[in-house]
């Protein structure tokens, strides 16, 4: 389904404002993007290529999140551990 990307001028908005909101609106619905990946062919070994090192980037950012969060599981650990011991308390 195509969408149209509509503009209407706002009172006394300069065509540079308005050019730049246009701008804006085609970053955010991903056009620009888009356009830039249809704008030469690729190859289907290239496509494969490309896919393969995307999901590797995204496994890696999971795997940096799941180690974020277990060292600040651990850090919150020895700090109620610390906290625990100065007040002389046992566990």
């Amino acid at each position: 389904m195509t969408q149209l990307i509509r503009l209407e001028l706002k009172p006394n908005e300069s065509m540079d404002k308005a050019l730049r909101r246009f701008k804006k609106i085609c970053d955010r619905e991903g056009l620009t993007r888009d356009m830039r990946k249809h704008s030469y062919y690729e190859k289907p070994s290239e496509k494969n290529k490309r896919k393969d090192r995307e999901r590797e980037k995204e496994r890696a950012k999971a795997i940096r999140m799941v180690e974020r969060k277990k060292n600040k599981a651990r850090k919150a650990r020895a700090k109620t551990l610390k906290k625990l011991a100065s007040t002389g308390e046992k566990r």
